[in-house]
Parts: structure tokens; sequence; C-alpha cells
């Protein structure tokens, strides 16, 4: 453990948030007001991830950590920073890092200090190091420094290609993260897991291949499945030759597969989740809050004769090993589609309230998935209520919310993305209008009222 300590990397908070009427529509609801709250147009600012998004809010729900980046993620003038917004404070901004690759910042339980790592593995003396800010004096620390072979994995940390999100367990005792470890040959990734009280590391490789490795602790409070985490397998290995030429080499058993899984976080495998079948998409996974069920973005044609993307709900089982990748096909497996009285779901990234109830969404924008209107301005954020009871599998009850006219061009930032404050009273997403074309500022939306639990009228009313 080191004891360097750095001085803020900002003397004050400063302001650019405004009111942001034009993004409302003649049928939002009166009480619903809209901010600005970046308008730095020389630099992109995002939420960040939607896996991570309830852990960057404070508990009392009054600050939430933005990004901001400079250049781009692949060229030598990227940065990465991270900037608190005060919610209280008219959405006031304050500077909290400026190392130059800032990655996987996750907040205390308490809100007090802010985790994050100082990304270095892409230099001539690969690490990484873990930092944390305290939120109060604003501070930074050096907390851990991994240069050297990670126990579990045998190999250092190498490559420059931290994985944009960390997790952090109930008990707040262990921080988990997925990076590279480069070979000479292969791009590999791994999960590490910290020890905070011990600040010691080791690490698992659950497969060599990064795309949404998540990592994503359990978030609820029943201590069996403390140290239960979401992990994602692709079923493919990409990445990049040494004559410099992409590659693609799907599993000959699982072409064009996603399958979830849990795992400890000493890396032994636990349990299925009963998705991820032959021709079923899966994407944005992510915890039901506190209930240990997984619900996930499912591009699915079986539920009628169009495209639908919906929000699929499934209970992680345990299985034989002959049975983890048989998706809806594992025996016992329990699985219902939340989103299955919406003709068009068309959903794409969700966040949830720590009670599994509450949910804001945004649609598709990409050209060509299906939507309604293929073009990124039709994509939309919606908000439900979730209805359980009944003698049925619980359903959403939805409800629109507004059109923040992102433009969902090549750049990740302009999806929408939303994340939403533990007290669910303010939604912050990502928008590129009103400024550049690919180039996304943060939003937030307040005012709001969720479809009522208790009227199921629209929850029992039978499709077609």
């Amino acid at each position: 453990m080191s004891n360097d300590v750095q001085e803020p990397a900002a003397a004050a908070a400063f302001h650019e948030a405004r009111p942001c009427p034009e993004m409302l529509a003649t049928f939002s609801e009166p009480e619903i007001e809209v901010f600005r709250v970046t308008a730095d147009l020389a630099h992109d600012a995002h939420c960040p991830a939607m896996h991570s998004s309830f852990g960057l809010f404070t508990p009392d729900s009054r600050r939430f950590v933005i990004e901001r980046q400079h250049g781009l993620g692949s060229g030598p003038d990227w940065k990465m920073e991270l900037l608190l917004c005060d919610i209280e404070d008219g959405f006031s901004l304050r500077l909290l890092t400026d190392e130059a690759r800032v990655r996987g910042p996750i907040l205390s339980h308490d809100g007090r200090v802010l985790y994050y790592w100082d990304d270095q593995s892409g230099g001539d003396k690969p690490r990484l190091v873990l930092k944390q800010v305290d939120l109060e004096t604003f501070r930074r620390e050096t907390l851990l420094v991994v240069d050297s072979p990670v126990p579990g994995i045998g190999r250092p940390p190498r490559g420059g290609q931290m994985y944009d999100m960390s997790s952090l367990r109930r008990d707040g005792r262990r921080l988990a993260a997925s990076c590279s470890f480069f070979t000479d040959d292969d791009p590999q990734y791994g999960t590490i897991i910290v020890d905070l009280a011990a600040m010691r590391v080791h690490g698992f490789q659950f497969e060599a291949y990064n795309w949404r490795p998540i990592g994503l602790y359990y978030r609820g409070d029943d201590p069996r499945y403390r140290d239960h985490l979401l992990i994602c397998r692709t079923h493919r290995q990409q990445g990049v030759d040494n004559q410099g030429k992409w590659y693609d080499r799907p599993e000959p058993d699982y072409p064009g597969r996603v399958t979830l899984h849990i795992v400890t976080d000493e890396g032994r495998w636990v349990a299925a989740v009963p998705v991820g079948d032959t021709g079923e998409g899966v994407d944005h996974p992510t915890w039901r809050g506190g209930k240990y069920e997984i619900v996930t973005h499912t591009s699915s044609v079986r539920t009628a004769a169009h495209w639908r993307g919906i929000l699929l709900c499934s209970e992680p089982i345990a299985c034989a090993a002959e049975d983890r990748y048989k998706g809806a096909h594992i025996p016992g497996a329990r699985r219902f589609e939340l989103t299955r009285r919406i003709v068009r779901p068309d959903e794409c990234h969700h966040a949830w309230d720590q009670s599994g109830t509450r949910v804001v969404a945004d649609t598709e924008g990409w050209a060509g998935r299906g939507t309604a209107v293929p073009i990124g301005p039709s994509a939309h954020l919606w908000i439900g209520t979730v209805v359980e009871g009944g003698g049925e599998d619980p359903v959403v009850v939805p409800k629109f919310l507004l059109n923040p006219r992102s433009s969902w061009t090549g750049n990740y930032w302009t999806e929408i993305q939303p994340a939403m404050s533990p007290d669910c009273r303010t939604v912050f997403f990502n928008s590129d209008w009103l400024g550049q074309a690919g180039h996304p500022q943060v939003f937030a939306v307040r005012g709001f009222q969720f479809p009522e639990p208790a009227d199921r009228r629209l929850a029992a009313a039978k499709s077609g």
C-alpha cells in the first residue's frame, strides 16, 4: 500500500448547467424539468457505463460522477477526467482527477470516497494504479500499484485496454475490475479482485475476450450471494494480429453466442443465467436491483412476427456442466419477459433502483436494428414500474419520459444510456443534440412521476 497523497485536481466547483425546456414535448408532464449539465463543446461528456451507474451516485442522491473525455480513445491525446456533479448546487461540477487515463470509477457505499484506476498498462512500464479521492477534501491517495504478475492469472496487466467500470462488493471489502493481460500473440483479458482491507490483488480468467466482461457484484443483502459476480462469455476471440489485421474467431460449437454466468470473486463457477440460446441476442445485462435476478436487453423475434428489443429477466440456476450454455433449455430454468405487454419495446439500456421495481430505459437508435424510425433521434427515454402478484410473472408498466434527440452516431457515448439516482427523482443521460453531432454532453431530467404499482390496468391488458 502506498501513502502517496496528491492535492485536489481543481481549486473550486464551477457551473455549466442551464435549463433545457426545448427538449420537452407538447405532451410532457407539466412538472418535468430538463437541464443541460455540461456545455464544454471542446470535450465530450457522458454518463459512465450503465452497468455501474448505480455505483456512481452518493447514497443521499445528491452527487453523481460524470466522465469528460479529451481526444479519441485510441489516440495519443486521449484523456478521461472525472467530474463530480452536485445536483442540489445547481448541477455544479468539480474536477476530481487530472491523470491521463482514468478508468473504472466506483463510489464507496457511504459516498465518502471515489475509487478509480489510473491505467498505465499501455506505457513503457505497464501498471495499474488504484487511487481514491476524498469527496470532502478532494485529496487523492494512491492505494495500490499492480505492476507484477497477478496471482491467479500469472501475467502483469499490459495493453492499455482496461474495461470502463468497476464494481464494489456489498460489504465494501472487495473491488472488481476487468483489464487486459496481452501476450505476445493475442489479447487476453481477466478479472482482478482487490481486497481493500489488506490491499492485496488476485484474479482469474473466465474468458480471454473482453466484450462485456462485466464482473458485477450482486447488489442485495443476502449473505449467501455476497461474493457472486455476473460475468459474460462471448464464445469468441477477437483482436488485431501481428500484421495489424483484425480477426474474429468464434468458437465452432457456439457461433454468434453470448452466455451469462455467476462466478464467485475467487473465480469459481456457481450458476448459469438461462439466456443466450441460439438466435437470442444478449446485451447490457445487470442485476435487477437487489434481487437475485438478471435483466438483459434481448433481441427477440420469437415473441412476435416483428423484431422486438425486450427486457428479459432470469434467475441464475445451478446446473450440470453440459447444460451451462443451453439458455432457455437449461432444466428448471425460470425466465420471463418484463416488457411482454408492450408491442414494440425496442429497449436498449436500462438502470434499476435497489428494490428492482423501478426502471429507466432508452430505446434503440442504431439504423437497421428494427426501430420504428431507424435513425438515432427517434430513440427516447421511458420509465416503468414493475407490477408483481396476481398469479402472474412480474411485468413492467411503461411511461414515456422524453426524447433526448441524440444522433447515435459512431461515438458510443451518443447512445442515451440513462442513470437513475437512488431516490428515483433524477435521471442523467447523454445527448449530442444542441451541440456537434457525435460529441455528447450530459443532461438531467427531474419532476417525473413513475406509474403507480397498484394500477394494473396497463399491465393486465391483453395484447391483441
